[in-house]
């Protein structure tokens, strides 16, 4: 129920339902290189699946995602099962970061090689290194197919 409640409360703020910080506010809130940091770590994560590079990927998750799901094969595994989009997907789009409920989630609209859209929710989390990490991901259809 928690988990639903997080991807409701993303995809309000995303379609503007609930107030999503402005781009200022987010500078403030985060500050620059942070929202920047924050595109960088996923936007690497989704390049090491695409190119099958489940180490890469497994270091950008966070430790209690890591060992959670025990290996990077494992977790590459996981994401060839669950998250197809994720993994092959022909155009990916990044939203800002978003603070919602205190969290930080970054979005990202992915077209999947048969043109269906989706929406990846990654919640992102600071590590003791000051490193921004994932700490989770869910995906949505949307009734919407790219051209």
């Amino acid at each position: 129920m928690k988990r639903l409640t997080l991807i409701v409360a993303m995809l309000a703020a995303l379609i503007g339902w609930l107030p999503a910080a402005s781009a200022e506010e987010m500078r403030q809130a985060l500050g620059e290189s942070e929202i920047a940091e924050i595109r960088s770590a996923v936007e690497k994560q989704i390049d090491a699946l695409t190119n099958d590079d489940a180490a890469r990927a497994f270091d950008l998750t966070t430790e209690d995602t890591r060992n959670r799901l025990g290996s990077p094969d494992n977790f590459l595994r996981i994401i060839k099962e669950k998250y197809e989009p994720v993994y092959r997907h022909r155009m990916a789009l990044y939203s800002s970061p978003q603070v919602v409920l205190g969290k930080v989630y970054q979005a990202v609209r992915l077209t999947d090689l048969e043109s269906h859209v989706w929406v990846a929710i990654y919640l992102m989390h600071k590590d003791e290194q000051g490193t921004w990490k994932i700490d989770g991901c869910q995906l949505v259809q949307t009734p919407a197919v790219a051209i």
